[in-house]
């Protein structure tokens, strides 16, 4: 269901959930959240008939997303909590600019990521943005196979292969031992281990693992591989400006469906 904005009830406020140019496209979707959902966050469908959202739970749900709920004062699907209620009618923005909160430090014209994990730490609001997926990914293998073991990353800009060559007595931390110094030797992450290939992010915004390769197609079925990274990309979403450290920041959203 389309809503009628109001541009005074939300242009030029510093607020989160603020639409902050004219020209956004807003619906409305019913919550299905006992615990609410604030202004600002990304939200994603629920519900069998597509008119209920619920923030993301994982990184599919990010992928699917409807949109922002917006900060809407004067609409009385919104109270003095500055939050929606469970089964109230939130307002959404599918596309346009708003001000949002951030988790850290954004730079203008980069993705936007949204949280769908907890860190476990301070930053578990989840559909909050950030810039970056955060988290690790973990590469293990339990093969012995001789030859050379190949892992191929993406950080979002940049594409790298890792190699290493086995020394005649093939043991699997000695496999996952070398990986970790060759990835750990390149500017765009960092790696550690002995039994498992810890890999965090350090230049760029999501690891993403091209390829898994080895000596023979056996040794390449004996990978496994963990993925701990807590939040996804929003698609056709980015910062509109920079911001260091966490706080108000305007992000453009495109329309997706």
């Amino acid at each position: 269901m389309t809503s009628l904005l109001v541009p005074q009830e939300t242009l030029a406020l510093a607020q989160a959930g603020a639409i902050s140019r004219l020209g956004a496209f807003v619906s409305t979707r019913a919550l299905n959240q006992a615990a609410g959902v604030a202004e600002g966050l990304w939200l994603a469908p629920s519900g069998t008939s597509g008119s209920e959202c619920i923030s993301p739970s994982t990184a599919l749900l990010v992928k699917a997303g409807v949109g922002f709920s917006v900060f809407r004062p004067m609409s009385e699907d919104f109270d003095s909590t500055h939050h929606y209620a469970d089964n109230e009618a939130v307002a959404v923005m599918e596309s346009g600019h708003m001000q949002v909160l951030a988790e850290g430090t954004v730079v203008a014209n980069q993705p936007v990521f949204a949280r769908f994990t907890s860190d476990g730490g301070s930053n578990t609001v989840l559909g909050k943005v950030r810039a970056n997926s955060d988290g690790t990914v973990v590469i293990d293998t339990t093969s012995t196979v001789e030859g050379v073991y190949r892992v191929t990353l993406f950080n979002g800009v940049v594409e790298e292969t890792f190699s290493y060559q086995t020394d005649g007595s093939a043991t699997a931390n000695e496999i996952t031992t070398g990986l970790v110094a060759a990835i750990d030797a390149s500017a765009n992450y960092s790696a550690a281990g002995t039994t498992e290939c810890t890999i965090t992010l350090v230049v760029g915004n999501q690891i993403k693992i091209k390829q898994l390769a080895g000596p023979t197609a056996a040794a390449e079925a004996l990978y496994t591989v963990v993925d701990n990274q807590k939040a996804e990309q929003i698609p056709g979403c980015f910062f509109d400006n920079s911001r260091t450290g966490a706080g108000l920041v305007e992000i453009r959203l495109n329309k997706q469906n």
